[in-house]
């Protein structure tokens, strides 16, 4: 077993705060602030899961090799945090399956087994840390390796140190954050939060639609007549995803309740977040045009969710549904 540590010795102090990033950038990209705003405290630790390439290649736009490494390196000196990367495979090197870009975003039915091992793996990691709060992924978007991630954690689920964080860039997408957590539990929106409050089926996934479609990685698609393309291609393809979630969420038994505990108003710290991002500039790249179409998002979410702010990042815990404290 490899492991790659940079920033201290393991175990060697107490960390104010574990963040479980599925993929570098992940962590950033969603916790960015909050990791900027922990960092003033204590000590912060990264880790890093799927983090192993068999090889450079560029796969869906997205780079995968040796420089997505070196910009977290970058990251981490960029908002002073430690990261542990545990080198598990990418998920189009882990199976065939996954090499289709439809296929990334699905339930991982081809790592039933594979789940026993990275919930071993992760929570050995862990055996040996001290640490005030662990923040995960709630697996916003259904990207196979956050699904992964969240479902290696269901033993801690309810527990009072566990954090969950929503899916950047995923959550920026109108409705991915609602149906998400429909599959997961109960909730209650806030008075003016758009993000979770539910319309029709057509609305939503118009909405979505629209809003992917103006993403960077869609803009980016050369020539103009391959966007015009692909823009109706991806449509259906988000209509079936969000029709199929939405049958999930219908049928799943639903024994806990998710509760807010954290809206952080960016503020000063979004320059810092935002610094960090354009860092990871092979993914960056991906799904904002640039520094200002990010801001812009970030400030479209905040809006959606109700919040008088530029920009914010919201935290979940997860309780039993019966416990009269949820």
């Amino acid at each position: 077993t490899r492991w790659a540590w940079k920033g201290g010795l393991l175990g060697s102090e107490r960390y104010k705060a574990v963040i479980v990033s599925p993929h570098l950038d992940d962590a950033v990209f969603s916790c960015g602030g909050e990791i900027a705003r922990l960092t003033r405290q204590g000590r912060v630790l990264v880790i890093n899961v799927f983090t192993r390439y068999l090889g450079e290649a560029k796969r869906y736009g997205m780079v995968v090799g040796a420089q997505r490494l070196r910009e977290d390196v970058a990251a981490a000196r960029s908002l002073g945090f430690e990261s542990l990367n545990l080198d598990e495979l990418d998920a189009p090197f882990r199976h065939e399956a996954y090499r289709s870009v439809g296929k990334l975003f699905r339930p991982p039915v081809d790592d039933v087994e594979y789940l026993g091992k990275l919930r071993e793996r992760v929570f050995s990691c862990l055996a040996g840390m001290d640490f005030e709060r662990i923040y995960l992924p709630l697996a916003i978007g259904w990207h196979v390796d956050h699904m992964l991630v969240y479902e290696a954690f269901s033993p801690w689920a309810t527990r009072a140190h566990c954090y969950y964080y929503e899916d950047a860039p995923y959550c920026l997408i109108p409705h991915a954050t609602r149906y998400r957590m429909d599959e997961l539990g109960e909730y209650q929106p806030a008075r003016g939060d758009r993000s979770l409050s539910p319309v029709s089926e057509v609305q939503a996934w118009w909405q979505a639609s629209a809003a992917y479609a103006d993403t960077a990685m869609m803009r980016n698609l050369k020539p103009w007549i391959v966007r015009q393309c692909a823009v109706p291609v991806v449509g259906a393809y988000l209509y079936r995803l969000m029709a199929a979630h939405r049958r999930q969420a219908a049928t799943v038994r639903k024994p806990h309740r998710l509760q807010p505990v954290m809206t952080l108003d960016l503020g000063e710290l979004l320059e810092k977040k935002l610094d960090a991002m354009v860092l990871y500039e092979s993914q960056f790249r991906e799904f904002f045009g640039n520094r200002e179409d990010c801001r812009a998002s970030l400030a479209a979410y905040a809006v959606r969710a109700g919040a008088k702010a530029s920009a914010l990042e919201r935290y979940w815990q997860i309780r039993h549904a019966a416990d009269p404290t949820a």
